[in-house]
């Protein structure tokens, strides 16, 4: 079968009463790089988790579970979060899922490479009232595969 890209997204801020729905701005964003990637005839599998569950080494390993069970060659994280200042991030990062070697030197598994491709949008975090993740996910991805033609 094609190789899929495993398109990743999960929240990074916790739930604070009256705050952002984070995970829900986090799903549509995702949703929406997912979209515009299997538009492009790409085959799409998505992931998400929820933001209780920050636990990097575990996401790690249910991420590269799920790609090599799928025969995904590809990861895509795509995420919205407010950094440390105040700053509204959205952040698309594609990787390539590249074979983990055994110590007899067969593929155990895959592991993740360097970053192929980053776009990542940066906007005061006041704006996020009138925020269209949708909108934005799909000018990043569209600027992805314009650079993956290349």
């Amino acid at each position: 079968p094609m190789p899929c890209t495993l398109v990743f997204g999960q929240a990074r801020n916790l739930p604070e009463a009256g705050g952002p729905d984070w995970q829900a701005l986090n799903e549509d964003f995702s949703a929406a790089v997912a979209a515009a990637l299997d538009g492009s005839g790409r085959r799409i599998v998505t992931m998400s988790l929820p933001n209780d569950r920050i636990d990097a080494r575990a996401t790690g390993l249910a991420l590269l579970q799920r790609a090599d069970e799928s025969g995904c060659n590809t990861l895509i994280e795509a995420t919205v979060f407010a950094d440390v200042e105040q700053i509204l991030v959205l952040r698309l990062r594609v990787y390539p899922l590249l074979p983990q070697l055994g110590g007899d030197g067969g593929i155990v598994g895959l592991r993740i490479g360097a970053p192929l491709f980053v776009s990542q949008r940066e906007l005061a975090l006041a704006t996020l009232p009138r925020l269209r993740p949708e909108l934005l996910a799909t000018q990043m991805a569209g600027e992805y595969l314009q650079h993956d033609r290349r």
